[in-house]
């Protein structure tokens, strides 16, 4: 059985080194896979790779290169096969209408980026614990 795992579409290296080793050190349970631009999450979507094993969960910027984090929303709810997959938008904005839109197409969560690394080793284990131990996806129901 294949270890579970969250994907994480960020394109701040700075980001993704930070998240690697809070999942190394206080998520070993879990692995992460990162994809740094829209276009190339998209491209993943539609492979087998994914359709054999995806991800618990996604946490997606919303400001990614090539295809924002809203648009690739947008494209995961309007795929039957994927659009169960909780998408958790993890963005350095607070701003009120990116919120008001991640809701409106499907997003099931929207939390501003821990500013510290003492913040995110607080709080993205718990993040990760809830949707993917505590929460119930439809694929796993079924």
């Amino acid at each position: 059985m294949k270890k579970p795992y969250v994907l994480s579409v960020e394109d701040n290296r700075s980001d993704i080194a930070l998240m690697e080793r809070v999942f190394e050190k206080e998520i070993p349970n879990c692995n992460v896979s990162h994809i740094e631009d829209g276009e190339s999450a998209i491209q993943y979507f539609e492979s087998m790779q994914f359709a054999d094993h995806p991800p618990k969960c996604i946490l997606m910027d919303i400001k990614l290169p090539k295809m924002n984090g809203l648009e690739v929303l947008n494209y995961l709810r309007n795929k039957k096969m994927i659009k169960n997959i909780p998408v958790i938008i993890l963005s350095s904005s607070d701003r009120p209408e990116e919120i008001i839109e991640t809701y409106a197409l499907g997003g099931n969560s929207y939390i501003e980026k821990p500013k510290t690394y003492a913040d995110l080793k607080e709080q993205l284990p718990k993040i990760i614990q809830y949707w993917t131990t505590f929460n119930k996806a439809p694929q796993e129901i079924i």
